[in-house]
């Protein structure tokens, strides 16, 4: 529901106010190995060139291993050394591929940092607009 302000022409009366930032959906590209907001869906910008995961935990059990492994977990082509993440084919990695799920941190290599972007949408109750 709008946030009413009072009419600058007459004080009786009450028109909507500005929207709140979370009205309008945004695109994100997450840091590699960092926490963020869960989105709506993934959106694959480039196709993947390495193996890489998605975490799908929450900020308390990331939060749990976020020492252990801040270092180590990036994918490489020839190893995985984060059991955090769930690990993904390259097929589904494709170019303009989207995925109606929604991790909260993603592992990749360093060649393949913002070939994805985390889709929120847009809405009063964050659920989005149709």
């Amino acid at each position: 529901m709008p946030n009413y302000i009072q009419d600058p022409n007459d004080s009786k009366k009450q028109v909507p106010g500005p929207q709140p930032d979370s009205y309008h959906g945004k695109r994100s590209a997450p840091a590699n190995c960092a926490l963020v907001k869960s989105p709506n869906y993934v959106l694959f910008n480039t196709a993947m060139q390495d193996e890489f995961g998605f975490f799908f935990g929450t900020s308390a059990s990331y939060a749990s291993n976020a020492t252990a492994d801040s270092a180590q977990s990036i994918y490489t082509s020839s190893m995985n050394n984060s059991a955090r993440y769930e690990k993904f084919a390259l097929g589904l990695g494709a170019a303009g591929a989207k995925l109606d799920f929604h991790p909260t941190a993603i592992s990749s290599s360093a060649r393949d940092v913002g070939a994805v972007t985390f889709v929120y949408k847009g809405g009063l109750d964050g659920s989005g607009r149709p």
